[in-house]
Protein backbone atom coordinates (compact mmCIF):
# COMPACT_ATOMS: atom_id res chain seq x y z
CA UNK A 1 0.00 0.00 0.00
CA UNK A 2 1.34 3.39 -0.82
CA UNK A 3 1.39 6.37 1.41
CA UNK A 4 -1.18 7.80 -0.22
CA UNK A 5 -3.82 4.91 0.66
CA UNK A 6 -2.35 4.64 4.01
CA UNK A 7 -3.57 8.50 4.80
CA UNK A 8 -6.84 7.63 3.39
CA UNK A 9 -6.77 4.97 5.57
CA UNK A 10 -5.51 6.66 8.92
CA UNK A 11 -8.73 9.52 8.30
CA UNK A 12 -11.24 7.03 7.58
CA UNK A 13 -10.29 5.07 10.93
CA UNK A 14 -10.33 8.63 12.34
CA UNK A 15 -13.90 9.68 10.90
CA UNK A 16 -14.72 6.55 12.52
CA UNK A 17 -13.54 7.40 15.73
CA UNK A 18 -15.21 10.34 16.20
CA UNK A 19 -18.47 9.37 15.24
CA UNK A 20 -18.10 6.47 17.68
CA UNK A 21 -17.47 8.86 20.22
CA UNK A 22 -20.38 11.32 19.23
CA UNK A 23 -22.97 7.82 19.71
CA UNK A 24 -21.94 6.92 22.89
CA UNK A 25 -22.08 10.89 23.96
CA UNK A 26 -25.61 11.32 22.43
CA UNK A 27 -27.06 7.66 23.92
CA UNK A 28 -25.07 8.83 27.82
CA UNK A 29 -27.06 12.28 27.58
CA UNK A 30 -30.81 10.32 26.64
CA UNK A 31 -29.59 7.56 29.78
CA UNK A 32 -29.20 10.50 31.40
CA UNK A 33 -32.14 12.55 30.83
CA UNK A 34 -34.45 9.18 30.96
CA UNK A 35 -33.00 8.76 34.32
CA UNK A 36 -34.13 12.39 35.21
CA UNK A 37 -37.64 12.32 33.77
CA UNK A 38 -38.26 8.89 35.68
CA UNK A 39 -36.82 10.47 39.09
CA UNK A 40 -39.60 13.37 38.15
CA UNK A 41 -42.25 10.77 38.20
CA UNK A 42 -41.07 8.42 41.48
CA UNK A 43 -40.72 11.83 43.70
CA UNK A 44 -40.98 11.64 47.43
CA UNK A 45 -44.58 11.88 48.53
CA UNK A 46 -43.78 13.46 51.28
CA UNK A 47 -40.90 15.40 50.14
CA UNK A 48 -41.18 19.42 49.84
CA UNK A 49 -41.79 20.80 46.76
CA UNK A 50 -44.41 22.32 44.11
CA UNK A 51 -45.43 18.75 42.73
CA UNK A 52 -46.56 17.57 45.91
CA UNK A 53 -46.62 20.57 48.21
CA UNK A 54 -48.78 23.24 46.82
CA UNK A 55 -51.77 24.03 49.32
CA UNK A 56 -53.78 25.82 46.73
CA UNK A 57 -54.27 22.32 45.40
CA UNK A 58 -55.43 20.67 48.89
CA UNK A 59 -58.89 18.61 48.61
CA UNK A 60 -60.20 16.23 50.62
CA UNK A 61 -58.43 13.31 51.58
CA UNK A 62 -54.71 14.99 51.35
CA UNK A 63 -52.33 14.91 54.44
CA UNK A 64 -50.49 17.52 55.88
CA UNK A 65 -48.09 17.55 58.00
CA UNK A 66 -47.25 20.72 60.37
CA UNK A 67 -43.55 21.45 61.28
CA UNK A 68 -43.66 21.54 65.76
CA UNK A 69 -46.81 19.96 65.37
CA UNK A 70 -46.59 15.55 65.64
CA UNK A 71 -49.07 13.84 63.71
CA UNK A 72 -50.94 13.83 60.24
CA UNK A 73 -53.34 15.80 59.56
CA UNK A 74 -56.17 14.75 57.18
CA UNK A 75 -57.90 17.21 55.41
CA UNK A 76 -61.36 16.77 56.26
CA UNK A 77 -63.37 18.99 54.19
CA UNK A 78 -63.19 22.59 51.94
CA UNK A 79 -64.35 25.58 51.74
CA UNK A 80 -64.21 27.78 48.48
CA UNK A 81 -65.05 31.36 48.63
CA UNK A 82 -65.47 34.10 46.45
CA UNK A 83 -66.08 37.70 46.98
CA UNK A 84 -66.58 39.35 43.51
CA UNK A 85 -63.85 37.62 42.24
CA UNK A 86 -61.39 37.34 45.13
CA UNK A 87 -61.12 33.39 45.93
CA UNK A 88 -59.78 31.96 48.83
CA UNK A 89 -60.00 28.41 50.68
CA UNK A 90 -60.72 27.13 53.85
CA UNK A 91 -59.83 23.59 54.82
CA UNK A 92 -60.56 21.93 57.93
CA UNK A 93 -57.05 19.05 59.39
CA UNK A 94 -57.92 16.47 61.70
CA UNK A 95 -55.68 14.69 63.38
CA UNK A 96 -58.25 13.65 66.22
CA UNK A 97 -57.87 10.30 67.97
CA UNK A 98 -57.51 8.41 70.95
CA UNK A 99 -55.97 11.48 72.68
CA UNK A 100 -59.02 13.42 71.79
CA UNK A 101 -60.02 15.99 68.72
CA UNK A 102 -57.59 17.77 67.54
CA UNK A 103 -58.71 20.28 64.48
CA UNK A 104 -56.88 23.29 62.59
CA UNK A 105 -58.32 25.13 59.64
CA UNK A 106 -55.72 25.95 57.30
CA UNK A 107 -56.98 29.18 55.33
CA UNK A 108 -55.34 29.69 51.82
CA UNK A 109 -55.37 32.78 50.20
CA UNK A 110 -53.19 33.15 47.14
CA UNK A 111 -52.80 36.83 45.24
CA UNK A 112 -50.54 39.39 43.79
CA UNK A 113 -48.24 39.09 47.51
CA UNK A 114 -47.77 35.77 46.70
CA UNK A 115 -49.90 32.97 49.14
CA UNK A 116 -50.85 33.42 52.76
CA UNK A 117 -51.35 30.48 55.01
CA UNK A 118 -52.86 30.89 58.10
CA UNK A 119 -54.34 28.04 61.08
CA UNK A 120 -57.42 29.08 62.61
CA UNK A 121 -58.74 27.09 65.73
CA UNK A 122 -61.92 28.01 67.06
CA UNK A 123 -62.95 29.26 69.86
CA UNK A 124 -65.87 27.58 71.48
CA UNK A 125 -68.88 29.58 73.70
CA UNK A 126 -67.18 32.88 72.95
CA UNK A 127 -69.07 36.10 74.00
CA UNK A 128 -66.73 37.83 71.58
CA UNK A 129 -68.69 40.00 68.75
CA UNK A 130 -67.37 42.31 65.61
CA UNK A 131 -69.24 44.98 66.62
CA UNK A 132 -66.93 47.34 67.57
CA UNK A 133 -63.70 48.58 65.61
CA UNK A 134 -61.14 46.94 68.00
CA UNK A 135 -61.64 43.80 70.58
CA UNK A 136 -59.40 42.14 73.05
CA UNK A 137 -58.51 38.54 73.37
CA UNK A 138 -56.56 37.15 75.73
CA UNK A 139 -54.98 40.47 76.23
CA UNK A 140 -53.95 41.52 72.68
CA UNK A 141 -55.75 44.29 71.36
CA UNK A 142 -57.29 43.85 67.54
CA UNK A 143 -58.50 46.26 65.26
CA UNK A 144 -60.43 45.32 62.27
CA UNK A 145 -59.02 45.08 59.12
CA UNK A 146 -61.77 43.34 56.75
CA UNK A 147 -65.49 42.40 56.88
CA UNK A 148 -67.55 41.61 53.73
CA UNK A 149 -69.76 38.51 52.19
CA UNK A 150 -68.82 35.73 50.39
CA UNK A 151 -70.17 33.02 48.14
CA UNK A 152 -69.14 29.51 49.04
CA UNK A 153 -69.22 25.82 47.93
CA UNK A 154 -68.40 22.46 50.50
CA UNK A 155 -67.05 19.45 49.81
CA UNK A 156 -66.71 16.78 52.51
CA UNK A 157 -66.72 17.25 55.64
CA UNK A 158 -66.87 21.40 56.80
CA UNK A 159 -69.98 21.85 58.94
CA UNK A 160 -71.71 24.32 56.65
CA UNK A 161 -74.34 23.36 53.97
CA UNK A 162 -73.57 22.51 50.28
CA UNK A 163 -73.49 26.07 49.11
CA UNK A 164 -74.79 29.31 50.39
CA UNK A 165 -73.43 32.57 51.27
CA UNK A 166 -71.19 33.53 54.62
CA UNK A 167 -70.24 36.92 56.43
CA UNK A 168 -66.79 37.67 57.40
CA UNK A 169 -64.37 39.90 60.02
CA UNK A 170 -61.31 40.09 60.49
CA UNK A 171 -58.82 41.46 62.88
CA UNK A 172 -55.50 42.19 62.93
CA UNK A 173 -53.73 42.82 66.33
CA UNK A 174 -53.03 46.44 66.76
CA UNK A 175 -49.29 45.69 67.54
CA UNK A 176 -48.14 44.42 64.65
CA UNK A 177 -47.07 40.44 63.96
CA UNK A 178 -49.15 36.95 62.56
CA UNK A 179 -51.36 37.04 65.25
CA UNK A 180 -55.23 36.94 63.70
CA UNK A 181 -58.95 37.05 65.00
CA UNK A 182 -61.45 36.15 62.58
CA UNK A 183 -65.42 36.02 62.86
CA UNK A 184 -67.41 33.82 60.50
CA UNK A 185 -70.88 33.11 60.15
CA UNK A 186 -73.10 31.39 57.44
CA UNK A 187 -76.55 32.77 57.61
CA UNK A 188 -77.95 36.44 58.55
CA UNK A 189 -79.41 34.96 61.76
CA UNK A 190 -76.45 32.26 62.81
CA UNK A 191 -74.36 32.89 65.34
CA UNK A 192 -71.00 33.80 65.32
CA UNK A 193 -68.17 31.72 64.80
CA UNK A 194 -65.01 33.01 66.27
CA UNK A 195 -61.36 31.66 65.99
CA UNK A 196 -57.86 32.99 66.52
CA UNK A 197 -55.34 32.19 64.07
CA UNK A 198 -51.36 32.92 63.44
CA UNK A 199 -49.49 33.01 59.63
CA UNK A 200 -47.47 30.22 58.88
CA UNK A 201 -44.77 29.72 56.37
CA UNK A 202 -45.36 27.57 52.95
CA UNK A 203 -42.12 25.94 54.51
CA UNK A 204 -43.43 24.82 57.37
CA UNK A 205 -46.07 22.56 56.06
CA UNK A 206 -45.37 19.35 54.10
CA UNK A 207 -48.31 17.52 52.03
CA UNK A 208 -49.35 14.31 50.60
CA UNK A 209 -51.71 14.54 47.26
CA UNK A 210 -54.04 11.48 47.39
Amino acid sequence: MDVLGIVLLLVVLALIAVVVAVVVMVLQRRKRDQGLAERARTVDPLGPGPLTSDPRNLKPGDIVRLSGEPGDWVVRGTLALDEDGFRWKEHLLDASGIEGEKRHWLSVEDDEGGIELALWDRIPGSDLTPDSAEVAHEGVAFRRDERGRARYSSVGTTGAAESGEMEYVDYLPTGGGSARLGFERFSSSGTWEVSTGRLVALESLTILHS
